[in-house]
């Protein structure tokens, strides 16, 4: 009975979190990304894009997918994270600073991976990856700079509303 009600009382501060994130996190850390790295636009388009995708479909509350109507853009972009829900506890690993973004960027590429091998027969190999990686590595660290921003902002929402 308390993991349902600690579920709802989650998914009921999700607009909120969202919020939080999209209209204060974000404009402070483009803000100090433009003052401290000076990069170009298209890096800072594409943080600000990791960042809301993060936010508003893969965030750490993904251990509860399985709880999102799933004919909605939100269940329908949730969709690969319905089993991952079955895997993780809420409020446990993929609650964690350190490694919680991580477990769901690793998720989304098993499933890229598993496309990759229905199409192609053939996961992606190790020489196409690290070329993609050595041709992509500043939009790349972007993208995981503003997942792992994302999250620990949600983090922080969610440890500073436990604290009060």
């Amino acid at each position: 009975m308390k993991d349902q009600v600690d579920n709802l009382r989650c998914m009921a501060t999700y607009k909120k979190q969202a919020q939080f994130n999209i209209f204060i996190a974000l404009p402070i850390l483009l803000g100090a990304m433009y003052y401290f790295l000076h990069p170009i636009r298209d890096l800072m388009l594409t943080f600000s894009g990791a960042f809301v995708y993060s936010t508003l479909f893969i965030n750490p509350d993904l251990d509860l997918a399985n709880q999102i109507r799933l004919f909605s853009i939100r269940g329908f972009l949730a969709l690969p994270f319905r089993v991952y829900a079955k895997f993780f506890s809420h409020r446990k690993l993929s609650h964690n600073v350190i490694v919680g973004s991580f477990t769901r960027m690793a998720w989304l590429m098993g499933w890229g991976c598993l496309i990759s091998l229905a199409l192609y027969k053939a996961p992606p190999s190790k020489g196409t990856l690290v070329s993609f990686y050595k041709h992509y590595q500043p939009f790349i660290l972007y993208v995981l700079a503003g997942v792992c921003l994302a999250d620990w902002s949600h983090l922080f929402l969610e440890r500073k509303k436990g604290s009060s």
